[in-house]
């Protein structure tokens, strides 16, 4: 039987074991795919037992989507224009096995989005964020801007990032008056805060509401589970569209699990009320 995993720190949330473990009985495929709470220290050995073949593929969630990249043999395209990895898979080469990087993250978001053109306004500068710009640029949106705690770690992001096209980008600070803002056509979370009840994104949009809001505005929040975060319940009292991150989830497990075993798993509705159980 071969074993695939999801990684993480915190992982308890990942509905990924009972979307992937669905698709590999649909399938008649001899696997289990398991999560996994792991520490920086153990990504090495993780890449190891995947050239070993102990392990055939494992995803990769929050804090690790850079940090993998230094243990892996090889990149995809996505991979190497987001330098950011969500999926890594087993690659015969030279007659030995490697340990290759892909992002998913990439495909995931660009079928899930409901926007072409425009303007984005994306929360958060971590691994997420690249696959969402690189998205974005594949849409070719008009421009985006970036607001995170860390303005050095924005930079840091617009250079490594290879963009297909080339929209505007702006960088805002954390704390900065959200009002004086350009009105995008969507604002994206790509933190984590919105994994827990008590997480709150510390922006105000809502102050706002009058100008910032003078057309419609669809908030999309990269978290799936919860399936309403505190963010999106703010948006959606003040008028506005929401989407979680459920379809992206969706669609990057469809390109992760055909990685993995050659196979495009059909997603339906079943698929779909499958992870509101």
């Amino acid at each position: 039987m071969k074993k695939y995993l999801v990684i993480g720190n915190p992982i308890g949330h990942s509905l990924s074991p009972k979307l992937h473990n669905y698709w590999i009985k649909k399938n008649s495929i001899d696997a289990l795919y398991e999560k996994k709470l792991v520490e920086e220290k153990d990504l090495e050995t993780l890449c190891d037992e995947v050239r070993e073949g102990t392990i055939h593929g494992f995803n990769v969630t929050v804090p690790f989507k850079e940090k993998i990249k230094k243990y892996l043999d090889g990149f995809t395209s996505d991979a190497v224009d987001t330098n950011a990895v969500n999926t890594v898979f087993r690659k015969r080469e030279d007659g030995d096995f490697i340990a290759m990087g892909d992002n998913t993250d990439v495909y995931g978001f660009q079928k899930s989005c409901p926007i072409q053109g425009g303007r984005a306004l994306i929360i958060g500068a971590g691994g997420a964020t690249r696959a969402v710009i690189k998205s974005l640029s594949n849409l070719k949106v008009k421009s985006f801007a970036i607001i995170n705690r860390t303005k050095e770690n924005v930079e840091k992001l617009l250079q490594e990032v290879i963009l297909s096209s080339d929209p505007k980008t702006f960088i805002y600070e954390w704390c900065r008056d959200e009002g004086s803002m350009q009105k995008p056509d969507i604002i994206i979370n790509c933190t984590s805060l919105g994994l827990k009840n008590e997480d709150k994104i510390p922006l105000d949009f809502l102050k706002y509401k009058k100008n910032f809001f003078s057309k419609k505005i669809t908030f999309y929040d990269l978290i799936y589970n919860p399936t309403e975060t505190n963010f999106l319940k703010n948006a959606k009292e003040i008028g506005q569209p929401t989407i979680n991150g459920k379809m992206m989830f969706i669609y990057q497990a469809q390109q992760s699990f055909n990685r993995w075993h050659k196979i495009l798993p059909e997603i339906n509705q079943e698929v779909i009320d499958l992870l509101d159980d």
